[in-house]
């Protein structure tokens, strides 16, 4: 194993709404540019989705809205959209939503490695 896996998957999926609505909201609380705005406005809102379809997440082959190996995998997938999004961002000549989204990834990383992905108690 190569981290603690400390924190549930329904705790993980009240900080990845949390992060989420901290994403829709970082454009208007540190003046992103327009683009900036836009990718950061729609990376938050598939954020939140990720995070609420975490509270139905089912084990592999149960009827449910969303796997826990896909949650897993999507957690992965939003980590280096974040990534990409800051290198997008940065070379458009906004520092200050290049910053935000590198540090929303690395704080999403920080989730992903942290996050016991089962369904036990």
């Amino acid at each position: 194993m190569t981290a603690f896996r400390l924190i549930p998957l329904p705790v993980h999926g009240a900080l990845e709404l949390l992060m989420g609505l901290f994403t829709m909201a970082a454009p208007f609380l540190f003046g992103f540019e327009a683009p900036a705005t836009v990718i950061a406005v729609l990376v938050g809102a598939m954020t939140v989705g990720l995070a609420l379809a975490a509270a139905s997440a089912e084990p592999a082959g149960a009827r449910g809205t969303l796997p826990v190996a896909t949650h897993h995998a999507f957690d992965y997938g939003l980590t280096v959209g974040l990534l990409g999004a800051a290198i997008v961002v940065g070379l458009d000549g906004d520092a200050n939503a290049a910053l935000t989204m590198t540090l929303l990834a690395l704080v999403q990383l920080s989730l992903n490695l942290t996050t016991r992905y089962s369904l036990r108690a």
